[in-house]
């Protein structure tokens, strides 16, 4: 058994004229959402093995901030470069080559290869995987090369605006 996390980056800021895209830092937005994200799946984010990220700033600071709340290290994040923009065939194929002693593992990374990625582990044909939103993926594979189309169940999906609609009183 085998279980995927994917979590989008936090939203970022676009207000840095000349600034290279995968230099661009978390806007106001993304810092408030990260800890609240964060702090509401940081137990089944401690039960985690192994977590990979892509090198831009945002998914980095991302990972940083839920690290804070899941007593996890920045030191102990593996970062990807293959992971930067990747299609979601990119991604099947990055995660195919874990090893396969991590049985849970978190990835962050960015869209549209995140949403593409769920509709093809899955079958679940998920919009759009929103800034901050988190995928729960489980696999019945004892190896992560046998990752492919519709191999898993998404078994959790959370976003920051269902949160944010619940706590107004509107339901999500």
């Amino acid at each position: 058994m085998k279980q995927l996390i994917l979590i989008r980056h936090a939203k970022s800021s676009w207000k840095f004229d000349g600034l290279a895209d995968k230099d661009r830092p978390l806007n106001k937005r993304g810092i408030q959402d990260a800890p609240m994200m964060a702090l509401r799946t940081s137990k089944a984010l401690e039960k985690t093995d192994l977590w990979l990220s892509s090198p831009a700033t945002r998914a980095i600071r991302t990972a940083e901030i839920f690290g804070q709340y899941c007593n996890r290290s920045l030191s102990s994040l593996k970062l990807n470069e293959q992971l930067y923009d990747a299609s979601y065939l990119h991604l099947i194929t990055e995660l195919r080559q874990i090893k396969n002693k991590w049985k849970n593992v978190v990835l962050f990374g960015h869209n549209p290869g995140l949403t593409d990625l769920i509709f093809t582990l899955t079958g679940e044909d998920l919009d759009n995987l929103p800034t901050c939103g988190m995928a729960f993926i489980e696999f019945a594979l004892d190896d992560w090369s046998e990752l492919a189309s519709d191999t898993g169940k998404l078994t959790r999906i959370e976003y920051p605006k269902k949160y944010k609609q619940l706590s107004s009183g509107v339901s999500a």
